[in-house]
């Protein structure tokens, strides 16, 4: 998938990724419009970089949005010149969004597509024109824009794997992740990696993931992955200090990281190149190549492929087990194998993969991680095992945190008031626990003409003999709970009712 960052339109955006060697990039018409007079031809050519694609978006979303007040003569005037800027720059751009001005209507903008390069234009489909204008776009165009707004509807995402399987598509104005994993998009394009320095945002690629934060937490952010921005190269003191060109450098590191893994995910790999025509892999023309005959050809056909055998996913593991139970129908003990499902060391983390491999100890290239954690937790002794370890680790974190925030001037700092917080809920946890016991409370309640049960059997008014629980004559009820096991019970008495 092609991820086009956008916005280099401006000179210190497209200055930023031209320094970074951001290999796709993109730029609005309009945006551009907004800047500049065209007094002289505007090149494309003269202001990127050889190396990078661009891609040329007519910026049409601006007239399309509610509330915008343009003239039809005005956005004619703004169309031909479009439209004499892509004929300049053709040879320069990847490929370019039609003028896809909605004011204008669905004719106007369908009529203006005969005109289109074959090649480089990508027509834009809007989703009040439903999804069968979609499906016969798809019959006549191969390069298709979609909004990330026209995503929403879970009817459409089966309806764009299909087509992504046909034509290619691009992603216009995409900000998700899932959604850019929802269907196999040929291009996507984005301004939102600007909102670092825009919005105050803060974007940083975990490892596995990419955070977004909004502005009211990018403090705390900061301070949470300090060690990781500063192991990738980045200058944590000029990102706290809100510096836009950091953060800017920031946000393009996430989320290029976040463009591979998603590539990953849909499982692209590597095209090869065919080779020209050279001395050493040329063909010779002396001998003729020789033709299979028939009867050299298998006469049966291809035997299928064994069907893969099935395996449990890495980290599970099970572990067999007796249970015993009545039987229902007959009341009789019976027992049956059964097997329990257990979480275990994975052991599938290489060290070339490990996002910690530039200051693991014990890397190796092309080796499996050399770490296990052998937590096992069945009894309760190694439930407060645990629990004993997790808060001694929670301490040492809240300790070391409160450190930094007196070596940082003293502020106080919220993410040290959160783990306090979490230290707390353990030691609680813990406490409960450990004072939890058993308590057994019954109520014996019968009435005159009752017959005798077990109760009084047990305890012996109601009964023609001695109880079952003493020897001779009747007991007490704490001395007959005492011979049942129980030594520790509350014994309620049902008052007795005045006449």
């Amino acid at each position: 998938m092609i991820f086009y960052f956008t916005g280099t339109e401006i000179p210190s955006h497209r200055s930023l990724c031209a320094g970074e060697q951001v290999p796709h990039v993109g730029m609005s018409y309009m945006g551009l419009r907004r800047r500049v007079k065209f007094a002289k031809p505007w090149s494309i050519a003269e202001r990127y970089s050889p190396e990078q694609s661009v891609l040329l978006d007519s910026g049409c979303h601006t007239l399309n949005r509610a509330g915008v007040e343009v003239t039809p003569q005005e956005i004619q005037e703004i169309a031909d010149h479009y439209d004499l800027f892509v004929e300049q720059n053709i040879d320069r751009v990847q490929a370019y969004t039609e003028f896809d001005a909605l004011p204008m209507g669905r004719d106007w903008i369908e009529a203006r597509r005969h005109h289109l390069d074959p090649e480089k234009s990508i027509v834009v489909w809007h989703e009040e024109w439903g999804l069968d204008v979609l499906k016969r776009m798809a019959d006549t165009y191969p390069y298709i824009a979609v909004g990330q707004g026209t995503c929403g509807d879970r009817d459409i995402i089966p309806v764009l794997r299909s087509l992504s399987r046909q034509i290619k598509l691009h992603g216009m104005g995409f900000s998700s992740p899932p959604l850019m994993l929802a269907a196999d998009w040929y291009s996507v394009s984005s301004t939102t990696w600007l909102s670092a320095a825009q919005h105050g945002e803060t974007f940083i690629w975990t490892g596995n993931e990419m955070k977004r934060y909004p502005a009211r937490y990018k403090a705390q952010a900061r301070k949470r992955h300090r060690t990781l921005i500063a192991g990738a190269g980045f200058d944590v003191d000029r990102i706290d200090a809100d510096d836009a060109t950091e953060n800017l450098r920031l946000s393009l590191w996430s989320w290029r990281h976040q463009i591979d893994h998603i590539s990953q995910r849909h499982g692209k790999g590597v095209t090869a190149t065919a080779l020209p025509p050279t001395l050493g892999n040329a063909e010779s023309s002396a001998t003729p190549v020789t033709a299979t005959s028939p009867e050299a050809q298998n006469e049966g056909a291809t035997e299928p492929s064994a069907e893969r055998g099935k395996k449990l996913l890495p980290g599970i593991e099970t572990e067999a087990f007796i249970h015993r139970y009545t039987d229902p129908d007959t009341g009789e003990r019976q027992t049956r194998t059964e097997h329990r499902i257990n979480a275990v060391d994975p052991r599938v983390r290489v060290c070339d993969g490990c996002f910690l491999a530039n200051k693991c100890p014990e890397y190796q290239p092309g080796e499996s991680c050399a770490y296990e954690m052998p937590v096992r937790v069945r009894t309760k002794e190694q439930y407060i095992a645990l629990l004993d370890s997790m808060i001694s680790m929670q301490a040492m974190r809240v300790f070391s945190m409160r450190m930094s925030e007196e070596v940082e001037g003293g502020y106080a700092d919220p993410n040290l008031s959160s783990e306090m917080d979490r230290l707390a809920k353990f030691v609680k946890l813990k406490s409960d626990i450990e004072e939890a016991g058993f308590s057994f409370s019954m109520k014996v309640q019968s009435k005159d003409n009752a017959e005798v049960g077990l109760i009084s059997r047990l305890f012996g008014p109601k009964s023609d003999g001695p109880p079952a629980l003493s020897p001779a004559g009747t007991v007490s009820a704490q001395d007959a709970l005492g011979q049942m096991g129980i030594m520790d019970a509350e014994i309620v008495e049902e008052p007795v009712p005045r006449e």
